[in-house]
């Protein structure tokens, strides 16, 4: 189950939907912290009644303090690095996880619809705005967590808003294991990752950016999916090619590959290598021309 936001006003007396960051004490953000993100529950039925089982080795609550790996063309990447994380390798939390999927091999795709009003600081102090702006990310701390996270200001550590927005995979039969963002999957507000499994075996998922005049994805699986062996499906998304939609005036569509060295996704267009393909993916398929 997606927990996609917490409600201040809801969870606490005395406060309104729009001044849970000056009123909430820090206590109560690290609360919302932990209280967003994504649920995994063992349901149990007998005699025709459902019931929770309470103490399953399964349940457990990803959140905004989980350890999470990055993996996929973004990881290590010079714009994943934060003073915290030097190898870019991984990421603590989740948010906004808004719809999703699940993969043939059972596990949950859950997607970050962006977290840009959950990042505070002073944006004009970050030499490349035009990222953060195309993200959306002004410093409007709607909750107040930058207050009690330093990571989360933007003048602070520029590069932690690149580690969010991605679809994270979760194996839910595996409780011990960290979950991670797939980054090959591209990055943007995150709505739905539906997948299928082709003809020939691959794996497509489709994927849209929910926020204003915003595109339509498809990520398809270099390898193929095993159905008898679980774990040589284990890291599948993270090899395949991107693409972004165009529709024609007549109705037809094109799916339009977000590769670097392709279609003007060079080094000179701001594209140094598909790392920076994936984690500036609106602007990749705005350089495309998608609709």
């Amino acid at each position: 189950v997606n927990n996609e936001y917490p409600d201040p006003h809801l969870m606490w007396p005395g406060m309104t939907e729009d001044d849970g960051a000056s009123k909430l004490s820090d206590d109560q953000i690290r609360v919302m912290q932990a209280a967003w993100g994504h649920s995994i529950v063992e349901i149990r039925k007998e005699g025709g009644a459902w019931s929770y089982v309470q103490d399953s080795e399964y349940n457990r609550r990803i959140n905004g303090f989980t350890e999470m790996a990055i993996s996929g063309p973004a990881a290590g990447h010079t714009l994943m690095k934060t003073s915290a994380d030097p190898t870019g390798s991984k990421v603590f939390g989740t948010g906004y996880n808004c719809a999703g999927g699940t993969t043939p091999w059972g596990t949950i795709l859950t997607c970050e619809e962006g977290l840009s009003d959950t990042f505070g600081g002073d944006p004009s102090k970050i030499p490349d705005g035009k990222l953060l702006e195309r993200y959306g990310y002004d410093g409007s701390d709607y909750y107040g967590m930058a207050r009690v996270e330093q990571r989360l200001h933007l003048d602070k550590e520029p590069n932690e808003p690149n580690r969010f927005d991605w679809v994270v995979e979760i194996d839910p039969y595996q409780p011990s294991a960290a979950p991670v963002k797939r980054t090959a999957l591209g990055r943007f507000a995150h709505e739905g990752a539906t997948t299928i499994v082709n003809k020939d075996g691959r794996v497509a998922v489709y994927l849209g950016d929910d926020d204003y005049f915003e595109y339509l994805y498809r990520f398809v699986t270099k390898g193929t999916f095993n159905p008898t062996e679980r774990e040589a499906n284990k890291n599948l998304l993270d090899d395949g090619e991107l693409s972004v939609a165009k529709l024609d005036a007549n109705g037809e569509l094109q799916w339009l590959p977000l590769v670097h060295g392709q279609n003007g996704l060079t080094a000179e267009n701001g594209f140094a290598d598909q790392g920076e393909v994936v984690i500036k993916a609106r602007l990749a398929a705005e350089q495309l021309g998608a609709t």
